[in-house]
């Protein structure tokens, strides 16, 4: 939820209610990081993904990762915290590969 100053109600920016549907749906999101564009960058619980959220829109895309878990350099194994540096790179603590993953992502 986005809450405006001396708000009342919030406005929902990125939600969902199925798992697996499709690689945008949210599930228990988790450590959500929204960056110099506003773009919210968030993590499900239950896929190992980093999914993006552009202002405005209602769905989100995968940037990271996927349904399964991996241990390959563009695949991650129960993501947990992210986070941006001052050049815009990515940064994922992927938990279940016991490692910090850096990512250049496109900004497009």
């Amino acid at each position: 939820m986005k809450w405006s100053k001396n708000a009342t109600i919030g406005i929902p920016v990125a939600h969902g209610q199925l798992i697996n549907a499709n690689l945008s749906s949210l599930l228990r999101p988790n450590s959500v990081i929204v960056d110099h564009m506003g773009n919210i960058y968030m993590w499900n619980e239950r896929n190992h993904q980093i999914t993006r959220w552009l202002p405005g829109t209602t769905k989100g895309v995968p940037v990271v990762g996927g349904r399964n878990a991996g241990s390959k350099s563009m695949e991650l194994s129960y993501p947990f915290d992210l986070s941006f540096d001052r050049q815009g790179n990515l940064y994922v603590v992927d938990a279940g590969n016991d490692r910090i993953q850096k990512f250049i992502i496109d900004r497009d």
